[in-house]
This record gives structure tokens, C-alpha cells and sequence, in this order.
């Protein structure tokens, strides 16, 4: 009788068969002896020879080897005796559910205190993944916050910040001259402040200058009646023989008009600058950035120009940074950069409000008035 008739006799076995089996010692001596004669057991061949001190021989015992073969025979008879008798009494056999691979804990590794493991090395890689991934992420979130182009800005450039952009503008600004002139060596400061109304077209703006706390000007702009008057107050003049300004004993105050008829625009006052961007070299410029503040989109952009030669007759080239109000291409802040990295020059807009929200800080016929009985001069007459 083979394993397989042995099988098949326990499957088709009634319970009584079965306990009989399992009970038969000359049964389980039968098994044994197929199993033994299965594995080719020859005790005389299976001697290790271990070398040290003393030569000595350890005989491998191939009864165990043997006895596990039966073993498992019997254990093969046990379930399948098992089966048979759940289904006599009625009972299915509870089906295994699938087996869940093994987990195991990972000791945690203290820096300092292994050195090259395995699991280091695999956290190292997780690590650096992850930060590659995050900086994926930003520079693509980054790219898709930007959603001004430089197209749109030179549009606006090339408009003259029309009334096609806004109804109303007022801000409040500072101005820093800090680059050496021929004589000039002290940082000049410009304060001043605008009003726009396209609607109405009128205008208004005031600017003060300043060296070390000196009023050294003043101007007074106003836009009425498809007229703009410009009044300019000097308080100091240039030092040609010393450098810097003196002050003068009575203050030279004149004034022009002009027609002004077509859109008030801001870089065609005396208080106001155009668009930071030069329309005719974008490639000399790039769009860095963009936030939302109050509701309006304000882009930063950096760039390279080349300016005109100074006082020393040198080329100069200098680098710049500017924030452009998107909708209407109005420059909130310009800074010009030396060679050396210091700032030379320095426009900045401070409480700008666009429309319903710009506020008028002095009416057109009040500067005009203040320019008319003044005591300043008309140019031209």
C-alpha cells in the first residue's frame, strides 16, 4: 500500500476506521517503515568530521529525519480523518481566511548611534523623495499663481494707463536718491501725493524734497478744465563752488500751463512715474511673482537695464526690482541697484486706492488757486 492508497483509505473510512487506524501500533510501525524506506535512510553514510583540538566524529541521527516523515503522513491522515468526521456530524469545515503577510517593527535608529543600516539608508531615500517632491509641487504652485504675462503689462505700457483702466486713482509716495551726483553726495527724500480722476479729468499732486531735513523744492500740479498747471517753489540752489545746496534768501516761484485734453495720465505728471517695464527689451525683465491685496493683483518683476552715462561720462548698468499694479499697469514701487548691490534709487506707493475708493486729499481749483495767488511767476508771458 503507497501513501496514496493509504490517503484514499482515510478519506472513504467511516469514524470507526479511522480511530482504528490512528489506534494500531502496528499501523503507525507500517507508516513509519514506508516513510524510512522513502527518505533511502543509510545510517553508515551520513558522519561530519569537525576539526579543533581533538579530531572527533558526530553521527547525524537520521531517525529524527524519519520520524518527521511519518510524522507528517499522520498529520496528512489526522485532517483528512478530521474532515470526515465534522461532515458526519453535519458541520462544515470553517474555510481559512486569506493569510496577511507578516509585519514586522523596524527598531528605531538613533543618529549617532548606528552607523550605515539599512534602514538609515532606506529612510535617507524616503527623505530626500519627499523634499523633491515638495519642491515640485512649490515651484508648480508658484508657476500657476503667476497668471499676469509680460504681454499684459506692455499693453498697459504702451496705453499710457489709460481711462480705460480705472475711473479713479489717489495714493500717498516717498522717493529716495541716494546715487552720487556731481554735486550732490547726500541722499535726497521726496514725499508727495496724487489724485487722478479720468471721469471728470481732473488731477491734483504735491510733492516736497528734502536734503538732511532741508526743504530744498516744492510742486504744486493740477489738471481743470483741459488745462494742467505745473507751480514749482525752489528754496535752495545748487553749490557749484562747494557742493550740495545753499539756501536761498527769498524763495523763486514760478509756474506754466499747458492743455491737457486727451486722459489723465500718470506718468504725465511731475509727481507720478510711468510703468517700471522697457516695452522695446522684454527679454531684459522677468514677472517673479504675484499676491492679491485688497482684492487687486500686484506683480513682481526684476530686471536689467542700462542707463545713461554719469557725471563721469561711465555707461551705467544697473539691475532693478518693481511692483506693477496688474489692472492698470501703475507702478507702486521701483528700486534701481548699484554694482554693489546698493539701493540708488527708490520710488514707493503707499495707501493706494483704486475707483470709488480714491480720495481726493486737495481739489484742483484749490491748488490752482494756491499756484494764481501765491506769489508765483508764469512762465512764457
Amino acid at each position: 500500500m503507497n501513501n496514496k492508497d493509504i490517503i484514499r483509505t482515510l478519506r472513504n473510512a467511516d469514524k470507526t476506521s479511522v480511530e482504528k487506524l490512528m489506534a494500531e501500533e502496528s499501523k503507525k510501525n507500517e507508516i513509519f517503515a514506508k516513510a524510512q524506506h522513502k527518505a533511502n535512510i543509510d545510517t553508515s553514510e551520513y558522519t561530519d568530521s569537525v576539526s579543533g583540538v581533538e579530531k572527533y566524529e558526530r553521527r547525524i541521527s537520521m531517525t529524527r529525519i524519519a520520524s518527521i516523515a511519518a510524522a507528517a503522513v499522520l498529520l496528512i491522515g489526522s485532517i483528512s480523518g478530521g474532515a470526515y468526521m465534522m461532515r458526519k456530524n453535519n458541520n462544515d469545515p470553517v474555510t481559512p481566511g486569506q493569510v496577511e503577510p507578516a509585519t514586522t517593527t523596524e527598531p528605531t535608529t538613533t543618529a549617532g548611534l548606528t552607523t550605515g543600516t539599512a534602514s538609515t539608508v532606506s529612510t535617507t531615500a524616503d527623505t530626500t523623495t519627499s523634499n523633491t517632491s515638495t519642491e515640485t509641487t512649490t515651484a508648480e504652485n508658484t508657476a500657476q499663481q503667476i497668471s499676469v504675462t509680460k504681454e499684459d503689462l506692455i499693453e498697459k505700457a504702451m496705453d499710457d494707463n489709460s481711462v480705460k483702466y480705472f475711473d479713479q486713482f489717489s495714493a500717498d509716495y516717498s522717493i529716495l536718491i541716494n546715487e552720487r551726483r556731481e554735486f550732490h553726495t547726500e541722499p535726497e527724500t521726496h514725499t508727495g501725493k496724487i489724485y487722478l480722476d479720468e471721469v471728470g479729468m481732473t488731477a491734483a499732486g504735491t510733492e516736497e524734497r528734502f536734503v538732511n531735513d532741508k526743504l530744498i523744492s516744492r510742486s504744486l500740479f493740477a489738471v481743470k478744465d483741459g488745462q494742467a498747471i505745473n507751480g514749482d517753489e525752489y528754496c535752495a540752489e545748487t553749490d557749484y563752488v562747494n557742493g550740495g545746496y545753499k539756501s536761498l534768501e527769498t524763495p523763486l516761484r514760478n509756474y506754466y500751463t499747458q492743455p491737457f485734453t486727451d486722459k489723465v495720465i500718470i506718468n504725465r505728471m511731475p509727481t507720478g512715474r510711468n510703468i517700471a517695464i522697457n516695452v522695446n527689451a522684454p527679454e531684459n525683465w522677468e514677472i517673479t511673482g504675484e499676491r492679491t491685496e485688497s482684492g487687486r493683483k500686484i506683480v513682481s518683476i526684476s530686471g536689467f537695464e542700462k542707463g545713461n552715462n554719469n557725471y563721469e561720462g561711465v555707461y551705467r548698468e544697473y539691475t532693478y526690482t518693481a511692483e506693477i499694479d496688474a489692472a492698470t499697469g501703475i507702478t507702486i514701487s521701483y528700486d534701481v541697484f548699484d554694482s554693489e548691490g546698493n539701493t540708488s534709487y527708490s520710488y514707493k506707493m503707499t495707501n493706494y486706492k483704486f475707483d470709488d475708493d480714491a480720495v481726493e486729499f486737495k481739489s484742483a481749483s484749490d491748488i490752482i488757486s494756491e499756484i494764481e495767488n501765491g506769489g508765483f511767476t508764469k512762465l512764457g508771458d
